[in-house]
């Protein structure tokens, strides 16, 4: 039913521009409006005249660009307004079955883009910061630091709930949108309406996607790298402020450098589709999520959207299974958790709420992914064949609706799957909680390269730690987040997409103030290039080094060296060792002059710069360093 529509949009878009090809010109004036159907209608645009079919039902009665200026690259969006009482009544907005309103839109160089619309409403979000109350924790840790915003977060709504389409134009110039209107699987009307975007300055990298050659990291559609350095903020947990906790986190990542966020829509947060019934969705969360991506747009940080966090379909970890909307005692159509993976109804119904999730937010180029699921194996009965079978399924049907192709994957409670095989899947995504003895830059590495040779995709190690139970556990092991800082080097210099992301983000690291630990990678990280006909990792090249309590990570990319030498005894338990004194480095490399450069790996500084004339080889003298020492060769 859905590729139905998608078929029947791209038929209605080749008549509407043969007929605007085959229209006899005339000297009209250009006309900026939408077609109303009735009996037979026509659109005047750029001296032709295009005639629209006639429709069998008006449901949409007017179709109006909301957006005040429309830019090339940035958010452009409709209002479609029909008759809401009546379509409430008649069936459920937000099941596509009923009714699949599509806008296709098409560029001034013919180029498609086809997004469903999305059942919603006029809203404003803002903080009343006139409210003393004292927040409780959602699932987390609320901060009541004075120096904060605080206060209570307060959703008005507008007007009533309509259809509303989103995209992002990459191209200035003409637009024509054609509104299709399927209902019950029957198309019933199509609409047009042509519009302008002006042109935009900005320095528009685009969505992001593998890079194709080495197959090791994320590039945007520029071409330009993305190493995502960040961690995991995956719901508010203030009851109060609610999403204003963002305000604060994303700022303080933002100085400091991080540039990456993993969200769940989790039934205590963002979950669009948990209340009293398993197929509608609650507005007011979908509403926050819209600003939580504003927010992220702003402080230039990027999105692993996490769609079902486990516990959803478990009665044993994280149980939720008894409150879940899809459970038949609360009036769903599930009587097992694991029915979820191969009933049909509930996939249908899955696919409805993934083509709301596409259209709303689907614009953004802020979402690095799409994380079907949060460590999927821990759900009840978990059987791999039908988790694997309902993977393909929905990220076929991701891929053939989103035009925007976000990169898809999943996540399981270890570090490796065999699900992971599935080549629709576009990279890997480990979890480990395994580090609470380990040094992070000497464990890390061998594990991403194992998982990387495995399965031959980009590792993005989403959830790392030294402690699964809580913030203040994981305090008391590192109050001044050595792990952080070695998260982020080992995951960065040995072959994965960008750092390791830890947990605990309200319980550890914003009570400590330990933000600082992502300056310096993400310093350092704007000055690797990691694309080259060559790309080897520094640990599989022949290299010496003098002190056996060194050891190096980093990347040798055409003639261009990046590394990363670390103290092996230091580790978040040993957070206090003594210097290494003359320690030397010899690392091959083609002859020539190049010129070095060290790095604080803290700030980021560079401390010190010098020329080098090479012949085969180069030779690295340390006179002393503590705990670790990061340099480029180029």
């Amino acid at each position: 039913m859905f590729k139905k529509v998608l078929c029947v949009s791209l038929l209605l878009v080749g008549l509407i521009i043969m007929g605007c090809q085959n229209s006899k010109t005339t000297n009209s004036t250009t006309i900026l409006e939408t077609s109303t159907l009735g009996t037979t209608t026509t659109t005047e645009h750029t001296n032709t005249t295009t005639t629209l079919p006639v429709p069998k039902e008006v449901v949409i009665e007017d179709i109006v660009l909301v957006t005040d200026d429309p830019k090339q690259f940035e958010r452009v969006e409709f209002a479609l307004y029909g008759d809401s009482i009546t379509i409430k009544r008649e069936g459920n907005p937000f099941n596509y079955e009923y009714l699949n309103i599509t806008g296709t839109f098409i560029s001034p160089s013919g180029k498609t883009i086809i997004l469903p619309a999305f059942w919603t409403r006029d809203y404003e979000i803002s903080l009343d910061t006139n409210y003393k109350g004292t927040p409780s924790g959602l699932s987390g840790v609320p901060s009541t630091n004075p120096n904060e915003i605080q206060g209570r977060q307060v959703i008005t709504w507008k007007g009533e709930e309509h259809y509303r389409l989103r995209f992002l134009p990459e191209e200035s110039g003409t637009w024509r949108l054609i509104v299709t209107v399927m209902k019950n699987g029957v198309i019933v009307q199509a609409n047009q309406k042509i519009f302008e975007v002006n042109e935009n300055a900005i320095n528009f990298k685009g969505f992001i996607q593998i890079e194709p050659k080495h197959k090791h990291n994320f590039v945007f559609q520029n071409g330009e790298l993305f190493i995502p350095l960040g961690q995991n903020t995956a719901w508010y947990t203030s009851s109060t402020r609610r999403t204003y906790d963002y305000d604060v986190w994303f700022s303080k990542m933002h100085e400091n450098g991080a540039n990456a966020a993993r969200i769940w829509l989790a039934t205590w947060g963002f979950s669009l589709h948990w209340g009293s019934n398993y197929d509608e969705f609650r507005l007011d969360r979908a509403a926050e999520l819209d600003r939580v991506l504003d927010l992220a747009q702003e402080y230039d940080i990027f999105i692993l959207l996490t769609l079902i966090n486990h516990g959803q379909f478990s009665a044993n970890v994280n149980a939720e299974w008894s409150k879940n909307p899809w459970n038949v005692i609360n009036g769903g159509i599930l009587s097992k958790p694991n029915q979820f993976f191969y009933n049909k109804k509930a996939k249908d119904t899955y696919k409805s709420q993934l083509l709301y999730i596409i259209g709303r937010y689907g614009y953004s180029s802020n979402i690095i992914a799409w994380e079907l699921w949060n460590e999927v194996d821990w759900t009840d009965d978990f059987n791999t064949l039908d988790v694997r079978t309902w993977h393909r399924e929905m990220t076929e049907f991701i891929k053939n609706n989103d035009p925007y192709n976000h990169l898809v994957s999943t996540s399981f409670k270890g570090e490796t799957h065999s699900i992971y095989t599935l080549n629709l899947l576009d990279f890997t995504n480990p979890h480990s909680y395994g580090y609470a003895s380990q040094n992070i830059n000497a464990t890390l590495p061998n594990r991403i390269k194992d998982i990387w040779e495995s399965y031959q995709k980009p590792v993005f190690y989403s959830e790392i730690g030294i402690n699964w139970e809580n913030g203040a556990k994981t305090t008391q092991a590192d109050p001044t987040g050595i792990s952080i800082h070695q998260q982020n080097w080992a995951g960065m210099m040995s072959g994965a997409v960008g750092g390791a992301m830890n947990w605990w983000w309200d319980s550890w690291v914003h009570p400590n103030d330990l933000y600082y630990r992502f300056k310096g990678a993400s310093v350092f990280a704007k000055e690797l290039n990691l694309l080259g006909d060559s790309y080897e990792l520094l640990s599989d090249l022949d290299i010496s080094i003098s002190n056996n309590k060194v050891d190096i990570l980093g990347y040798k990319v055409d003639n261009r060296i990046y590394g990363y030498l670390y103290d092996i005894d230091w580790k978040h338990d040993r957070p206090s060792i003594g210097a290494r004194s003359n320690v030397t480095v010899t690392l091959p490399l083609a002859s020539g002059s190049y010129t070095l450069r060290i790095f604080d790996t803290v700030t980021g500084e560079v401390i010190q710069t010098e020329s080098l004339n090479v012949t085969n080889q180069v030779v690295l003298t340390i006179p002393a360093f503590q705990f670790d020492y990061a340099f480029i060769i180029e």
